[in-house]
């Protein structure tokens, strides 16, 4: 196992921790919005302006600039996906957490991004390459041990 021993190697390790704890109240917070609104999609649309608005300010306040277009023309189609990837997330939060429940949805989620991010890993797709052990594949056995538990519970 690596050695973690860097600032910035804690201060990540930190904020994803944090991240996981977003995620977990997001759906919650989003269901509240939800149930004021016609329709989960409503909510959705209104989450996503509202993470659109906080990242222009913040772009303006620390003055960021905006992509030129010359680069964006030499992307790969996928490159352009993950607004697309992060409205599926949010918007299949709104419609199954409230029924799963907060573990039971999470569960899930870490499970599916446990499983393709061995893979990821393995190939070198977009990530540092780490290939598949027999460590990390008793690590995804226990992990979706855990999710039968937590769904059959």
């Amino acid at each position: 196992m690596e050695k973690i021993s860097s600032a910035s190697t804690w201060l990540g390790i930190v904020l994803a921790l944090v991240a996981g704890c977003v995620m977990a109240l997001q759906p919650m917070v989003n269901g509240r919005l939800a149930s004021q609104c016609g329709h989960p999609l409503q909510a959705s649309i209104i989450s996503f302006a509202t993470g659109l608005v906080a990242l222009l300010l913040v772009g303006l306040s620390i003055r960021v600039g905006y992509p030129v277009s010359s680069k964006l023309q030499t992307l790969p189609m996928w490159a352009w996906t993950g607004g697309l990837l992060g409205t599926y997330m949010v918007t299949v939060s709104l419609l199954v957490a409230p029924r799963l429940g907060a573990t039971r949805w999470l569960a899930l989620v870490l499970a599916g991004q446990i499983a393709l991010s061995l893979a990821l890993d393995h190939f070198g797709a977009g990530y540092a390459q780490h290939a598949i052990s027999p460590v990390r594949l008793l690590g995804v056995l226990c992990v979706v041990t855990g999710v039968y538990l937590v769904m059959t519970n």
